[in-house]
């Protein structure tokens, strides 16, 4: 568990910072809280699709604006979403997955019908 946890992290392009900052926030997490608020926003196919096109690259906001044809409003509201869900951060870079967002894209099996 621990190495898979590992391969993620190193599949992120976090920072070690960011790491820090992205493990600190995952240990206060409300486990009962956070089921809820996951699904709720991974129901949204949007958000499903912005979390597979960050992947594993660092993504910006015009990348994403391009991809997705939404207006930075839009995509800022759905990027919120998965960064109150910790699945990915922003940096000065551009967008990341962190390894919860890593670990959704390899492990959950999710269906768009």
């Amino acid at each position: 568990m621990e190495k898979e946890f590992k391969n993620k992290m190193k599949k992120s392009k976090l920072t070690r910072e960011e790491m820090k900052d992205f493990l600190a926030k995952a240990e206060s997490i409300d486990k009962k809280l956070d089921h809820g608020r996951a699904y709720r926003t991974l129901m949204n196919q949007v958000r499903r699709e912005l979390l597979k096109f960050i992947g594993c690259e660092v993504r910006s906001m015009d990348e994403m604006k391009k991809e997705f044809q939404l207006d930075e409003n839009q995509l800022r509201y759905h990027l919120s979403m998965l960064l109150q869900s910790l699945y990915v951060i922003e940096s000065q870079e551009g967008w990341k997955s962190t390894p919860r967002g890593i670990g959704f894209l390899e492990n959950a099996i999710m269906s768009d019908n």
